[in-house]
């Protein structure tokens, strides 16, 4: 048994101190103050930090297997852990081979449980020639019986291995996706565009950072989440639109739910805190895909975040290998990603609770609980409740600290945050009752203490 005391927690959007007991990984019992329950054996202090159900980092790509020179499990989820972060949600395009079937999620699995520092979750595949074969209607069951969270759907993509999803494609398989409920999440930027554009602007010898953004036109983005919202319309199946960037793409989702259509989204704290005009100047290390919009966007994603159009915050982790992927002169030629998963969570502190734009509740909602409602993980996940799991993510809201990219758990060293200055800071992760970070001593964790966690949805 364990006691973990002066944890302030919100509950009914109300702050409160308890205690809070834990035994085998799961809440045993939350009583208010310092009261003695039950005899323990250990004791954590959390000396009245807040204390939040473990944060969960729903869009992440940890590279592994195949491409771990970037990232591999063991570094990406020890910067989860030290980012606060209890729970991640791999993405199945980057890794080979991909999680497009189930002896390739079997293998994945083998491969990264025995590095993860955090619990996981893992998203499914499927190509094109899985669905002009009918090879998904087995590939897509096998895996939901695995417990994939939903399958990730690229409308453009740069990969080989993992092709952009046709119209009659995503069609056929929205309607299995329907009938196994799982949710359809779509990368949304329309290929015929994103192609013309970044050709022409290669043609024409561009190659400054405002060429990648002009190249993946501002158009592509709500002309693609048209599209999908519209096969959903007839389908009837779970719609999320990741990383949204724009405010047109935003008036879309808000449209789209209030017509009743089951769609949901999230965005990252690139799109909440950088523009067009901040890629001008650091150039590639702000290189993504979306790019960085406008100023109106961004104030417009943070009024969806507010107002709750916005499902949740994530991070979609990408660390290219550094330097040598992100230091051409030509924007063209540099990798187009960034390791977010460690500064995710103290950078919504800073530019959304303290700058008055989202309150801790809120935060609580977006970064843990709206995440594991959405993919089945609620509520062994995503709660402080009698049951759940003994997750908790410890902060210290007004530990002001500068961000040192050499100092990031990640194998990619570089952040744009860089050298900027952050209120509120983790202070421990907990993952099942394990402190599995603590700031003064750093990632204390073991290495596959991680466990896979499943979509009980459906």
């Amino acid at each position: 048994m364990l006691r973990i005391k002066n944890a302030r927690i919100i509950e009914n959007e109300q702050l409160k101190t308890v205690t809070i007991y834990v035994e085998k990984g799961k809440i045993k019992s939350i009583v208010p103050g310092d009261e003695v329950l039950l005899p323990t054996e250990k004791e954590i202090d959390v000396k009245g930090n807040m204390v939040f159900p473990g944060f969960i980092d729903p869009h992440v790509h940890f590279d592994d297997p195949g491409f771990t020179e970037r990232e591999d499990f063991e570094t990406g989820t020890r910067s989860a852990a030290a980012g606060g972060i209890a729970t991640i949600i791999d993405m199945p395009c980057t890794s080979i081979p991909p999680v497009t079937t189930g002896p390739n999620f079997d293998y994945k699995l083998s491969i990264v449980k025995p590095k993860a520092y955090v619990d996981f979750a893992f998203w499914g595949g499927v190509t094109p020639e899985q669905v002009e074969s009918g090879k998904y209607k087995k590939s897509l069951k096998e895996l939901k019986d695995r417990g994939i969270v939903g399958v990730k759907f690229y409308t453009i993509s740069g990969m080989e291995l993992y092709p952009r999803m046709s119209v009659p494609n995503m069609d056929q398989a929205f309607r299995l996706m329907k009938e196994l409920n799982l949710v359809c999440a779509i990368h949304a930027e329309d290929y015929y565009l994103v192609d013309y554009y970044s050709h022409l602007m290669q043609e024409m010898g561009r190659e400054d950072p405002e060429s990648w953004s002009e190249g993946r036109t501002y158009e592509a983005e709500p002309e693609a989440i048209w599209s999908v919202v519209g096969i959903t319309g007839k389908v009837g199946n779970k719609l999320h639109i990741v990383h949204l960037s724009t405010k047109e793409g935003l008036n879309i989702v808000r449209w789209a739910k209030a017509q009743g259509l089951n769609v949901s989204t999230e965005t990252c704290p690139q799109y909440l805190v950088f523009t067009t005009e901040d890629f001008k100047k650091l150039g590639s290390v702000l290189k993504i895909a979306p790019p960085l919009r406008k100023e109106e966007d961004l104030e417009e994603l943070w009024k969806g975040l507010k107002d709750g159009s916005i499902d949740f915050i994530c991070t979609d982790h990408a660390a290219g290998k550094y330097p040598e992927e992100k230091s051409s002169p030509v924007i063209w030629k540099n990798y187009a990603g960034i390791p977010g998963t460690q500064l995710v969570a103290p950078s919504v502190f800073y530019y959304g609770y303290h700058k008055g734009r989202l309150s801790l509740a809120e935060i609580q909602k977006l970064m843990s609980e709206n995440a594991a409602k959405r993919y089945g993980l609620y509520p062994q996940k995503g709660i402080i409740q009698i049951g759940s799991d003994a997750d908790f993510s410890v902060v210290d809201l007004d530990k002001e600290w500068t961000v040192e990219p050499s100092r990031l758990e990640s194998k990619g060293k570089y952040s744009p945050f860089s050298g900027k200055t952050l209120k509120g800071k983790i202070y421990m992760t907990i993952v099942r009752g394990e402190i599995v970070y603590r700031e003064d001593e750093g990632v204390i964790g073991k290495r596959g203490y991680g466990q896979f966690v499943k979509n009980k949805s459906g």
